[in-house]
């Protein structure tokens, strides 16, 4: 609803001359200023044509501007004040639109209240994810939570592997991170490990590099986890299919794999491994080889994402049922990739999670409330398609 009278829009502006001194406020005027007092009194804040200090905030408090100023900024040891003081000023600040003045601030604190970013890939490549965008959003919504900023630069090799320390200042960020798959091997992780600045790795380092920081979804155990899913609806003979083995994680993912195998005590051969790479028209073109076969697996793992559509397309093309002519677990890139195939187990990681968590383990890192090295790996869940109940073979 518009606070804003009729009148204000046809009303003449008040005409003077240097010699005449300026007429009391006109009607509208009034008119305008009352709709601010009703504005204000249903919560909503008021209109301000400057940034308000906190000078004005204690004033329509009636507090000193040393209590606000440790209430705005979340101390209470060192300033004493009620709850009920509290609540007042922080109403009162709400009202008048307050934001604290991010170099003021920043010179209080000796932070600079930003976090830098940057991907291991060209950003022509990145943009082909479409994880990237709810990684991004899981970070944005947490550090917008801690009022920081996100500053992007732009990684300048286009190879696949991480800049070097110095893309960023410690002038111009509190802490960074590094988002995409990592090569194993990569030769700026271990100069990463050295810097002085607090960073995040959204991704797995290489198992000698361990110790740096880093969350990621857990690739070890949704292999695994994909075995078990298939083993326990009496499929025996297992076949993993991968992008590639560049990268770290789909290296964990092939461990996770075979050791779920020798677990369970199937059968594990290096020749029902396949790595199809990162496009539809891979999944379809494999697709074809894997039917030409004369001995292949009953049931497959197939963890490349992109090219899972292809080889979805091939199998309705072809008339082939899952799971009846086929086990199938995919790993979705986004959420209902699947859904074109009733009967697929479908593993659904939340990226937008995956985001959030390494921003709050950043945080946690830049304010001190976490000790390095941190390392986290997330569940990711397992979900039958088109199913209300679980099929096991004969």
């Amino acid at each position: 609803m518009s606070l804003i009278h009729p009148n204000c829009l046809s009303a003449e502006l008040p005409k003077f001359s240097a010699r005449q001194e300026p007429r009391p406020p006109f009607p509208n005027t009034l008119i305008a200023r009352q709709c601010v007092k009703i504005a204000s009194a249903f919560g909503q804040p008021e209109v301000v044509t400057e940034m308000p200090t906190i000078r004005e905030i204690a004033r329509k408090a009636g507090v000193s501007h040393t209590v606000v100023s440790a209430i705005l900024r979340g101390e209470d040891g060192r300033v004493r004040y009620s709850e009920r003081t509290k609540r007042k000023v922080m109403r009162i600040a709400q009202q008048l639109g307050y934001r604290p003045h991010r170099g003021a601030r920043s010179l209080a604190e000796k932070r600079t209240f930003t976090v830098g970013i940057c991907f291991a890939w060209a950003m022509a490549e990145v943009a082909r994810h479409p994880a990237m965008a709810f990684v991004m959003a899981g970070v944005s919504e947490v550090l917008g939570q801690h009022d920081y900023g996100l500053l992007l630069r732009i990684n300048p090799s286009s190879e696949g592997y991480l800049p070097k320390p110095q893309l960023f200042h410690a002038n111009e960020v509190d802490g960074v991170l590094l988002v995409g798959a990592i090569r194993h091997d990569d030769p700026h992780l271990t100069l990463w490990r050295k810097s002085a600045l607090p960073m995040v790795l959204i991704s797995t380092p290489p198992e000698h590099l361990a110790d740096i920081n880093s969350v990621d979804l857990d690739n070890f155990g949704m292999a695994a986890q994909a075995v078990n899913h298939l083993a326990q609806r009496g499929y025996r003979r297992l076949g993993l299919v991968l992008p590639g083995l560049d990268y770290t994680c789909h290296r964990e993912n092939l461990r996770g794999f075979e050791h779920a195998l020798s677990e369970l005590g199937l059968p594990s051969r290096s020749q029902w491994v396949w790595t199809v790479g990162y496009t539809a028209d891979g999944g379809y073109e494999f697709a074809r080889r894997f039917f030409a076969l004369k001995s292949r697996p009953e049931a497959l793992v197939f963890l490349a994402e992109m090219a899972a559509l292809g080889f979805a397309r091939a199998l309705i093309e072809h008339g082939v049922k899952v799971p009846d002519d086929l086990g199938l677990v995919v790993k979705e890139k986004f959420a209902g990739q699947m859904k074109c195939l009733p009967g697929v187990a479908a593993l659904e990681p939340s990226y937008f999670q995956l985001g959030a968590v390494a921003a709050e383990r950043l945080m946690g890192l830049i304010q001190k409330r976490l000790e390095p090295p941190v390392r986290e790996r997330l569940p990711v869940p397992l979900r039958v398609e088109g199913q209300t109940q679980e099929v096991t073979r004969p």
